[in-house]
């Protein structure tokens, strides 16, 4: 292990893992990148992985389509690893009531050059036959959109920014971030000993308010257990379909790409109250049966024809959730040398590729695009300054 870096990033899920490979890539010099467990073992572990643009913000809209880009050439892009992206296509269903935010969103992304259409009904029901739309008013479609790997993804990053000199260390925790006398950064402490360093970046996920609690931070992310619910499709429905985004139902889902599954996700917020912990590391896998039930009968409820399929898994992963559920990137100015990208509240591994190009442009120094990010700065929460959309929908809030 290193002894001595110039930058430490803590927390190998897919965007501690973007931040750490385009750092190398922007020549950062000795990057070591850190993670407790193995890589992928928080939030990126577990994730659908849906890579959307359909986002009511412009500036999120904006960076999702900029990732978006970066998915579609993921190979040309990172040493010709490989991220499991597969664009199927993306649909939006809203119900009336919807109807005109949909509009405006898809007439807004239009004018950022985003790929995406108002579809007629029976288009829809042509593409996804066994799809019940009784309840939908109105539907949107991305096509360049779809769904990639998570854990596959967070490793090419970390393969790639090994190839290009970053030490990637696995069961390797952080216990403290140690201060000089001035207050900076002076090195961070693992069980394996200290690395001297004046430059840490915080993208521990769920961990992020415990990880700074000895340092007088309090980050305003709760960790929150997340649920999927994966059914087997009868033979009258073998065929993969695209992403769905059900904003009538608060759920989203999509097919395996070699085999004949299709799982199932909550966007409800109404659930995260009760299923947060008071610390990520509270977090077994524990699921909690009124909500997979809840997911398997509106996965039912829009596939009438999936009564006919059997639930092969049912499991949860960790999300790390802040009060306006968008994330926290951000210089921290009270301890000079200390970064942090966390507190994505399920968006982040849409954005990841993005998200490690801006903050190592903005680590070194680039402030450019320093706009881009400003808009998620740690202060706004002190500040009463919530990031809220110009537009809403009805129910779905802040994760859309």
């Amino acid at each position: 292990m290193a002894e001595t870096a110039d930058i430490v990033v803590v927390g190998g899920g897919c965007i501690g893992a973007s931040v750490a490979l385009y750092l190398a890539q922007n020549h950062a010099g000795k990057v070591v990148l850190l993670e407790q467990k193995e890589l992928a073992n928080g939030a990126s572990g577990k994730g659908i992985g849906i890579v959307r643009t359909h986002y009511t913000h412009p500036v999120l809209a904006e960076l999702a389509y900029l990732s978006q880009q970066r998915f579609h050439n993921f190979k040309e892009l990172y040493g010709g690893y490989d991220s499991g992206f597969n664009p199927c296509g993306y649909f939006v269903l809203v119900g009336e009531s919807d109807v005109a935010t949909l509009n405006t969103v898809v007439q807004m992304h239009q004018s950022m050059n985003i790929k995406v259409d108002l579809m007629d009904l029976q288009q829809v029901q042509a593409q996804i036959p066994h799809l019940n739309l009784n309840d939908v008013a109105a539907v949107a479609y991305e096509p360049h959109s779809g769904y990639g790997s998570p854990p596959q993804t967070t490793l090419a990053f970390a393969q790639r920014a090994a190839d290009l000199g970053v030490e990637v260390l696995t069961h390797t925790p952080v216990k403290d971030i140690e201060l000089d006398a001035a207050g900076k950064v002076q090195s961070v402490v693992t069980v394996q000993g200290a690395i001297a360093t004046r430059t840490v970046i915080d993208c521990v996920g769920p961990w992020a308010r415990k990880f700074t609690q000895n340092l007088g931070l309090e980050f305003p992310v709760h960790p929150v257990v997340e649920h999927v619910v994966v059914v087997q499709r009868p033979v009258e429905f073998l065929q993969n379909h695209p992403v769905v985004s059900d904003l009538v139902n608060l759920s989203y889902s999509r097919s395996d790409p070699q085999q004949p599954y299709t799982r199932i996700g909550n966007s409800d917020p109404k659930h995260h109250p009760q299923f947060m912990l008071q610390d990520a590391d509270d977090f077994h896998g524990q699921i909690y049966p009124q909500i997979t039930e809840e997911l398997h009968h509106k996965l039912i409820q829009r596939y009438p024809i999936l009564e006919k399929g059997k639930v092969v898994a049912k499991y949860s992963g960790i999300w790390g959730v802040t009060p306006d559920y968008q994330p926290i990137i951000d210089h921290l100015a009270c301890i000079p040398g200390l970064y942090c990208a966390v507190g994505f509240s399920g968006h982040g591994y849409k954005l990841s590729p993005i998200i490690g190009e801006l903050m190592s442009q903005f680590i070194l120094g680039d402030r450019s695009r320093i706009d881009k990010l400003n808009l998620f700065r740690f202060s706004r929460f002190q500040e009463d300054d919530f990031i809220k959309s110009p537009i809403t929908y009805g129910k779905a809030k802040g994760l859309r």
